[in-house]
């Protein structure tokens, strides 16, 4: 019977890990010492989870034979990684964290669903739908607070970002259709630390050589990073893009539990009811996931 329970929502399950893995990340740059920036943490959560996981493959035996390696996909994944981490840190820089935090978020269980569609050919549910609108409805209660402000090219960017997620999550799942979860990212997160490479000679990367610098740079690469994607693509593996998306909006719920317990974070009514909205929407979609 449990084996049963496990097979049916192992999926899901993968994608809640996930979500509690990548809600660590805001608290924990926040904790970063002066000097650090997005661009830097960004690339470090690249390279030092490429590294983890190289460890992790080559000691379990599940290096990759490249020969046989889908080539395009796996380059078009990558870069939809690189691109969601570029566009926000920009779009964070035009519009501000929280709104860019509450678009791209919001847009990417959108982004997924119709890339989905496009190039896996998956139809969601009804209950899709309406578990995503909860979602975001209540995403959008979430992130407010009294000095949000919109810019268009900032409300731009924040959509590119969420489009480069959608392109890693459904390219991902071709990848990893055929492919070990772990192997898959670390070949993209290869290809993404090569890429963005230069930030590291770019921008200051002194607040790096102290113990706090450290101990925030290996959380981000193994536990916000290396765990989180291996655990997502999990449970990509099994279950629709577009689901995964939406139950990957529980981060958020995560996030600000982060924020309220380490950081002294105070929420508002609005801010526990948008948390119970995001709440609903992932615990329906979850049990109602094949």
């Amino acid at each position: 019977m449990r084996h049963g329970i496990w097979a049916k929502y192992q999926g899901p399950i993968f994608i809640l890990i996930a979500s509690l893995c990548f809600s660590t990340t805001g608290t924990t740059q926040a904790l970063a010492p002066e000097g650090a920036t997005p661009q830097v943490i960004g690339g470090l959560r690249l390279l030092l989870g490429f590294i983890a996981l190289l460890f992790w493959c080559f000691f379990t035996r599940r290096l990759p034979d490249l020969s046989t390696w889908p080539k395009t996909v796996t380059l078009i994944s990558a870069l939809g990684i690189l691109g969601y981490q570029m566009f926000f840190f920009a779009a964070a820089k035009a519009t501000g964290v929280a709104v860019s935090a509450v678009v791209a978020c919001g847009f990417i269980p959108v982004a997924t669903g119709i890339l989905g569609i496009i190039f896996l050919k998956e139809r969601p549910s009804a209950i899709w739908y309406v578990a995503t609108i909860t979602a975001v409805a209540g995403l959008v209660l979430l992130s407010i607070t009294p000095d949000m402000q919109a810019n268009p090219i900032g409300l731009l960017l924040a959509c590119f970002a969420a489009t480069g997620y959608g392109f890693y999550a459904v390219f991902g799942k071709k990848v990893v259709a055929n492919n070990d979860p772990a192997a898959v990212i670390m070949v993209l997160f290869a290809i993404g630390a090569v890429l963005v490479s230069p930030v590291f000679f770019i921008y200051p990367m002194k607040w790096l050589f102290s113990l706090p610098g450290v101990l925030v740079a290996l959380h981000l690469g193994l536990i916000a990073t290396a765990l989180g994607y291996t655990t997502y693509m999990a449970g990509l593996k099994t279950t629709p893009a577009s689901t995964c998306a939406t139950i990957n909006l529980s981060e958020a719920i995560m996030a600000a539990c982060w924020g309220v317990f380490l950081l002294g974070e105070q929420l508002g009514a609005l801010h526990w009811t948008g948390m119970a909205l995001i709440f609903g929407a992932v615990t329906v979609l979850t049990l109602k996931s094949r």
